[in-house]
């Protein structure tokens, strides 16, 4: 029984390719048939590692350094990449935080779960940096990495 379909495995996001068959017999190559275009799906980003600041990582009062992983484009081409905080209250913890529907704003704005989030930072993917100070006062994307503010959580 012939095969009637075959599946091309581990395929690029957002790539274009053109598709033809070509019969072969014990007497040569018969003529290609008309040929097809395909465009592969763009999907959503997978969820980036979070930043490491572990025990030994240098900080102030008012800065972090953070150790930060670029996150794949493997669904697709990243343009930009956010760096986003969060300023915990009361018992919070970090899990609790809802930054998926996070609006990027330059400012410390109220989410709609009542958490203050802004963003540190927007990185061009292909300049992403590995070692990032939070809190350095520096504008990056057009966002101002605002010092960090002594015995706040976040």
């Amino acid at each position: 029984k012939p095969t009637t379909s075959f599946t091309i495995p581990d395929l690029p996001a957002d790539f274009t390719f053109n598709f033809n068959v070509v019969a072969v017999t014990g007497r040569g190559r018969g003529d290609a048939s008309n040929e097809v275009q395909v465009n592969t799906v763009v999907g959503s980003p997978e969820s980036p590692v979070a930043p490491n600041a572990g025990v030994d990582t240098p900080k102030t009062t008012s800065t972090l350094t953070l150790t930060l992983t670029k996150p794949s484009n493997r669904n697709g081409a990243i343009g930009s990449v956010f760096l986003f905080v969060s300023q915990l209250t009361g018992d919070q913890v970090a899990s609790e935080v809802d930054f998926a529907n996070a609006v990027p704003m330059p400012y410390i704005t109220e989410s709609r779960t009542g958490t203050l989030i802004y963003v540190a930072a927007q990185f061009d993917y292909d300049v992403f940096p590995n070692i990032f100070v939070l809190g350095d006062n520096m504008m990056y994307g057009g966002y101002r990495n605002q010092p960090l503010i002594a015995g706040t959580r976040y």
